[in-house]
């Protein structure tokens, strides 16, 4: 009857196993009889991004336009995973600005389709909108820049104006006081 007992155990164990409804594995027991817990990293989206976009970081001028033009490619299929690659793509160092505002398109319309995503995409979209409005402030603040140094230099061409006239009336003035020097000399020497 033990024999049967034991027998039923083991095979029951074996079946388990088998079965995948149990782990066979080497876990080390602590102080207090508890074991160590196993932890499981499932990556998000939001990692995926970041990992790429790290991975892509020192890709090269015609390497990005390739990678980009692919991943745009395959954005019609609605595989997640070339979305997300699109909007990694999207935040390289390469992407214009055009490139960068198909990235946060496609970044919204995943957020939306993808409910479940998280907070971290939402983070990432923030992020991306933090970006989007510096690089427009840059380009605001750049433009006045350009306008403020066209004023300047018209502003200077006029003063280079002014000081040619300028130049032009000294002269003037010094060839008039060489002509009263020179009749104030003849009348000296007629008066001796």
């Amino acid at each position: 009857m033990k024999r049967v007992f034991l027998c039923m155990i083991v095979g029951g164990g074996c079946l388990l196993l088998l079965s995948g409804c149990a782990e066979l594995t080497n876990r080390r027991v602590v102080a207090g009889g508890t074991m160590d817990p196993t932890i499981v990293f499932r990556p998000t989206d939001c990692s995926y991004v970041l990992s790429c976009l790290e991975e892509l970081q020192s890709v090269r001028s015609k390497e990005f336009d390739l990678h980009f033009s692919a991943a745009e490619k395959k954005l019609g299929s609605g595989d997640d995973r070339d979305k997300l690659r699109l909007i990694c793509l999207a935040l390289n160092r390469r992407a214009d600005y055009k490139q960068f505002k198909k990235g946060m398109e496609v970044l919204a319309r995943y957020i939306e389709e993808h409910p479940e995503s998280g907070q971290d995409l939402q983070g990432l979209k923030i992020l991306m909108d933090r970006l989007d409005q510096a690089k427009i402030n840059r380009w605001i603040a750049r433009k006045k820049l350009l306008d403020r140094q066209e004023e300047l230099q018209a502003g200077n061409e006029q003063l280079k104006a002014e000081l040619a006239q300028a130049q032009v009336r000294i002269r003037e003035l010094q060839n008039q006081i060489e002509q009263l020097k020179n009749i104030e000399n003849i009348i000296k020497n007629r008066e001796r």
